[in-house]
């Protein structure tokens, strides 16, 4: 057998295995994660039960166990009330009973949620841990968390490429240039201003090559105000845009601190490249 024929095998298998996971068939009793992911990772919600009926259409009816609060479940989930024989009633009487659609812990009712959202116990556990353990070292970049080896964000973008999340690629790699822009090795001594306007120049110019790549993405970047339903309609355009506005701000910020040992070109190309930004030093 041939290299490539074994790695097209290969690749079929893999893709077979993964579409297992998270399109297998649950029976009565078994625990399910119903997972309900957000562009944002921040608003993600989901739903811990256990399958009480198994529709004709392959939805299923579950109790809820635990979920997570704070969210409007009324897009996503049907009430059924359950205080009768069959357990079944029309969809009428569970609306009437769902008094809180942010609440799932109302006694008598049982939820209809749609297959496509339905994983193991488990392998939803695991998803939604790492969504959430991804959005912590984006939001620690954001927050100039002194200690954030530019290794640690790689990591995190790997883990957000193998959850779906590749989307955030771009966002991670502007992300590890910043930390090297203001900190030795990325990590280490926090450099001074002076130090930064070289490799702050070189951020930008990565700015503008995906503007250039994206025109689109430059015309939301660039609306005042954004259209937020476009801002986060996907999660590159929510994490991109957040990374751009916070390494154009700081290198605004750094035009005022004490440059005087910087290259005077690099300051005037730095002026000048904030200025084509909106961010025009006053």
């Amino acid at each position: 057998m041939t290299f490539f024929k074994q790695t097209k095998i290969g690749l079929w298998l893999l893709l077979l295995v993964m579409g297992n996971v998270y399109a297998q068939n649950f029976k009565l009793d078994d625990r399910v994660f119903v997972g309900f992911p957000s562009t944002t990772i921040r608003d993600d919600a989901f739903i811990v039960g256990k399958v009480t009926r198994v529709l004709e259409s392959g939805d299923y009816q579950i109790s809820v166990e635990d979920y997570v609060e704070g969210h409007d479940y009324g897009a996503f989930c049907t009430p059924v009330a359950i205080n009768l024989p069959d357990r079944q009633s029309d969809y009428g009487e569970g609306w009437e009973r769902w008094e809180d659609t942010r609440k799932l812990d109302q006694p008598n009712l049982e939820y209809i949620v749609t297959a496509e959202n339905v994983m193991a116990y488990r392998t939803g556990q695991y998803e939604y841990i790492e969504r959430n353990n991804t959005w912590v070292v984006f939001g620690r970049w954001m927050s100039d968390a002194p200690i954030l080896a530019p290794e640690r964000i790689e990591r995190a973008k790997k883990t957000a490429e193998s959850i779906g999340l590749e989307g955030m690629a771009d966002a991670f790699d502007l992300a590890i240039a910043h930390r090297f822009a203001f900190y030795e090795n990325g990590w280490g001594r926090p450099y001074w201003p002076y130090e930064t306007v070289s490799a702050l120049n070189g951020l930008l110019d990565k700015v503008d090559a995906l503007f250039e790549q994206d025109p689109a993405l430059k015309r939301l970047w660039q609306q005042k105000p954004r259209a937020q339903e476009e801002v986060k309609a996907s999660s590159r355009n929510f994490f991109l845009m957040t990374a751009i506005d916070k390494l154009v701000n700081d290198a605004y910020d750094q035009l005022y601190e004490d440059l005087e040992k910087a290259d005077p070109e690099e300051v005037q190309a730095l002026t000048k490249h904030l200025e084509a930004l909106g961010k025009p030093k006053i």
